[in-house]
Parts: structure tokens; C-alpha cells; sequence
């Protein structure tokens, strides 16, 4: 599985630039409207992290 990158919530930096942090265990799932996400926990602090994703990404994921 490719490595996953989303902005998590706690540990980000404050600041004009924000770090993308590596999601661990990402679990991808597809909405009743058709739309794909991934949920997961941050690689750094164990935090949640949300990440919705393109058709082709999840189709690709799953």
C-alpha cells in the first residue's frame, strides 16, 4: 500500500507552512454518495486524522 501523508490536528506546526505527517493503518471507505476517505491514526503523536480522497486514489487504495 502506498505511504499516505495528511495534516494532523496536534502536532502541526503553527505558521504559513504546515508538515503533512504519514497516517498509520489507513482505512479507506466509500460514502453513500460515492465519495472516498481514509481514516487513520498520526505516525508522530497516535492522533486521528480524516483525509478525504480523489476516485482514483481510493479505487486505487482499496
Amino acid at each position: 500500500m502506498a505511504e499516505l501523508k495528511a495534516l494532523c490536528m496536534k502536532c502541526r506546526q503553527k505558521g504559513p507552512e504546515f508538515q503533512m505527517q504519514t497516517m498509520k493503518n489507513p482505512v479507506v471507505s466509500k460514502n453513500e454518495k460515492g465519495r472516498y476517505s481514509a481514516k487513520g491514526a498520526c505516525a508522530t503523536c497516535g492522533g486521528n486524522m480524516f483525509k478525504f480522497l480523489s476516485t482514483a486514489d481510493g479505487e486505487a487504495m482499496m
